[in-house]
């Protein structure tokens, strides 16, 4: 009978003839690399969980167990058999409920992993029904791990965790594009000791490795993982996933803590020279014990200095904060002086103005060398829409302070489904890599080439997606989208005619309205979608009483004011409601999701209007709004966009045609209304 050498068959055979199994164990030139290993993990967790019966977590150990057993028997591929797998005698042998070598081979495999991997498992043999086992064994024992792809196997093994441990704590896990950026940015050298504090399954650390290799094929690997990789995962399965993939390339699995890296630990600080790795991030889970609150600056409650320009930190430690925040601080600790550092971080760190003093502190203890914004999608595969970037830092005391990289990350690679998207030629052909593989369509190798060439002062030119920002240009907000060279240019082209700002020649309104205090009295409330875009008018107005009026009902307009849209989808767009307050509206209420201008002086009032319509306006408005799933502009940034001050002529003409437009929609409303009660009147009379 010949033995089965066709990868990926052993699924449909364990359950047909026996005769068509292999009468032998695999040997290892049969082994072939799986380009569908997540579905290979997919099927094993199905039938486990059909036939077995067991929870989620209790799936994740057995798999790994197994896992295990597989890697090192393929360490190393001597020629000759293997013992990883599963013949025709022994699955008849199952069948029949007899004796069977086969799980006391694989149990024997897991008892020898066990002694030489010690804390790593806890159990003395594998927790499976023979059945199960044969299943599972029969479909890896044709796979060779060791060399399927780096991205192909992290991705699988990603995956595989992220089904069975993702917690509600921001575990989301990092896409593999975004780690190969981040250590491509990096670029670890052989010498230096990295570590990722947040480490997960270990993809960072993988993909570090696997450059070392790449870059310095004559280092020893065992030797580089031993002494120079180290990674901290809270979750103790986790943590295994970490420990068991560098166990197999090369390590003790000894490089992998389990702990809570946000404890104070004053032997691993100043120790590294690279920190590479993504924080769990959002806003549940805020840390709240005060024991580690208080090692944390970021923990703490900070004033503006008596300029406004800078802030200082209070003793005041808050009741709780976000783990990311906490992150920064940790990972810069963990530093040594010149260390450099590659996290992504949530977009709102970056840009918010409630997060101004985070982004001050972190500028006073390191060089922000670079940022680059991911897109809003390249989460979503991995369970999150939050929008993210990735920054790239060197702890002070550096030199050569001159300039920040910046880019915008256009292609990940895949779809939100998380499908592969492959580059094609002109005609719509697959373009293949030097392995005959699909080349997947991402910018990573084009935005890692000219972060090098920047560092290298080698930079050519700007792009709208790759460019460099001076040092002296960065203000207080560090993401990307805020820096476009077109934008820069517009800010410049405005400065050199003369702009002024919005808060020069109008008042922001601030103070609110007591409205409600005057009891069942009716108000006229006017929201958002009260607002016509197109003519700049408010075409309605909604009347009730004070006391049912909506929360956002805030400022008292007056005839003269102008209203604008500070928040939602449509601001920063030619959908921007923004109108001009008649007597009609004098004295009604309207929303706090318009800023209120009043006492609008050196400008005519109907120019400032209509120059708010136009794209000079809305991009100034796109480039300091903050937030992405609720985009919004402050006040504060709103009186920083530059207005334009044209010859009195020409703003005449302008507002005479806004004046003119405004007017025949007026006329247009009234023979409206002229024409409904004509008809009314004419209906009641018939008959």
């Amino acid at each position: 009978m010949k033995s089965f050498k066709a990868h990926g068959k052993i699924q449909q055979l364990l359950f047909a003839e026996d005769t068509l199994l292999p009468d032998q164990l695999p040997r290892a030139q049969e082994l072939q690399p799986a380009p569908n290993l997540s579905t290979i993990f997919d099927e094993c967790h199905n039938y486990i969980y059909a036939n077995e019966g067991l929870l989620k977590d209790k799936i994740f150990y057995e798999m790994v167990k197994l896992l295990v057993v597989k890697l090192h028997d393929e360490q190393p591929l001597a020629r000759g058999a293997l013992e990883f797998g599963i013949t025709a005698s022994e699955y008849r042998n199952i069948l029949a409920n007899r004796p069977s070598t086969f799980e006391k081979r694989i149990n024997k495999l897991f008892a020898s992993i066990r002694d030489r991997y010690r804390g790593l498992f806890s159990d003395d043999t594998i927790k499976l029904k023979s059945l199960t086992l044969a299943f599972v064994v029969g479909r890896l024992q044709f796979v060779n791990l060791a060399q399927t792809p780096g991205d192909v196997k992290g991705e699988a093994f990603q995956a595989f965790v992220y089904r069975h441990q993702r917690g509600d704590r921001g575990e989301f896990f990092t896409p593999h594009p975004i780690v190969r950026l981040a250590v491509e940015m990096i670029a670890p050298q052989p010498n230096e000791r990295v570590i990722d504090p947040a480490c997960g399954s270990g993809g960072f650390l993988i993909q570090t490795i696997h450059y070392i290799q790449r870059q310095h094929p004559d280092v020893d690997k065992s030797d580089y993982v031993q002494n120079h990789i180290a990674g901290i995962e809270f979750n103790p399965d986790v943590a295994l996933s970490a420990m068991v993939r560098l166990a197999f390339e090369g390590g003790t699995g000894a490089e992998i803590t389990c702990a809570n890296t946000l404890i104070e630990n004053q032997n691993l600080e100043n120790t590294f020279d690279v920190v590479l790795t993504n924080p769990p991030f959002g806003s549940k889970g805020k840390v709240e014990d005060q024991k580690i609150l208080k090692s944390y600056i970021l923990a703490r409650r900070w004033n503006r200095t008596r300029n406004d320009a800078e802030w200082e930190a209070t003793r005041n430690v808050l009741a709780g904060q976000s783990p990311d925040i906490l992150f920064i601080e940790k990972c810069l600790k963990l530093l040594r002086p010149g260390g450099r550092m590659a996290i992504v971080l949530p977009d709102g760190i970056l840009q918010n103005i409630s997060n101004s003093h985070i982004r001050f502190w972190l500028r006073a203890q390191a060089k922000v060398l670079g940022v680059v914004s991911i897109p809003q999608e390249a989460f979503i595969p991995y369970g999150t829409g939050i929008k993210t970037s990735l920054l790239v830092l060197q702890k002070l005391p550096v030199s050569n302070h001159r300039a920040c990289f910046m880019a915008r990350m256009q292609k990940v690679g895949y779809d939100v489904k998380g499908q592969p998207i492959y580059q094609r030629d002109e005609s719509g052909r697959l373009i293949k890599t030097s392995a005959g593989l699909p080349s997947v369509d991402d910018d990573v190798e084009k935005i890692a080439t000219r972060f090098a060439e920047f560092q290298r002062d080698a930079f050519a030119s700007n792009t709208e997606d790759i460019f460099i920002v001076p040092a002296s240009s960065l203000n207080s907000r560090l993401d990307a989208e805020h820096y476009r060279p077109d934008d820069q240019t517009l800010i410049e082209h405005l400065k050199s005619i003369g702009a002024k700002p919005l808060g020069a020649i109008a008042d922001i309104l601030t103070e609110t309205d007591d409205f409600r205090l005057v009891g069942d009295s009716e108000i006229r409330y006017i929201a958002i979608a009260d607002v016509d875009a197109r003519t700049m008018q408010v075409v309605a107005q909604q009347i009730m009483p004070a006391h049912e009026a909506p929360s956002r009902a805030t400022y008292r307009v007056r005839a003269g004011d102008i209203i604008t849209a500070t928040a939602g989808a449509s601001t920063g767009t030619a959908r921007q409601a923004t109108a001009l307050i008649t007597e009609d509206e004098d004295s009604a209420i309207c929303s706090n999701g318009f800023a209120v201008l009043r006492n609008i002086h050196g400008v005519a009032p109907l120019f400032l209007l209509a120059y708010m319509r136009t794209e000079f306006y809305l991009r100034q408005v796109r480039r300091l709004m903050t937030g992405h799933a609720i985009p919004a502009i402050s006040t504060d940034d709103l009186s920083k966009v530059l207005v334009p001050i044209p010859a009195k002529q020409d703003q005449a003409r302008i507002a005479d045609i806004i004046a003119e437009i405004q007017s025949m929609r007026k006329n247009a409303r009234q023979a409206g209304e002229k024409v409904v009660a004509e008809t009314n009147s004419l209906v009641s009379q018939l008959g």
